[in-house]
């Protein structure tokens, strides 16, 4: 018989942020292996309950930008660079970034 990884766990699931629901923080609220987190996300796509998004994380942690795939990220990105103290605009390739996917409820 399957174990509901649900059970017990409605007021952590309550939690989540429905428009950014990273696989850690399911991880976490169902206490589970990051990769049975990642099989639930990617089953919700699946059933139409999530769609998969990809965000663009600056050196800082700040996302950039975010897309529902990665050719649709622009090519570059504006991110903050400390310099000499100061705070600095900076225009970086959105390739030697970081990624991140995320999920959002489906509306």
């Amino acid at each position: 018989m399957p174990i509901d990884p649900l059970s017990g766990r409605a007021e952590a699931i309550g939690k989540l942020d429905p428009d950014k629901i990273y696989i850690e923080n399911v991880r976490s609220a169902l206490g589970v292996s990051t990769g049975r987190a990642k099989q639930i996300c990617e089953t919700a796509v699946r059933r139409g309950l999530f769609d998969r998004y990809v965000e663009v994380v600056c050196p800082d942690g700040a996302v950039a930008v975010s897309a529902r795939t990665e050719s649709e990220l622009p090519e570059r990105v504006h991110c903050w660079q400390e310099h000499e103290g100061q705070l600095q605009e900076v225009e970086l390739a959105t390739m030697a970034l970081a990624k991140a996917t995320f999920y959002r409820f489906h509306k």
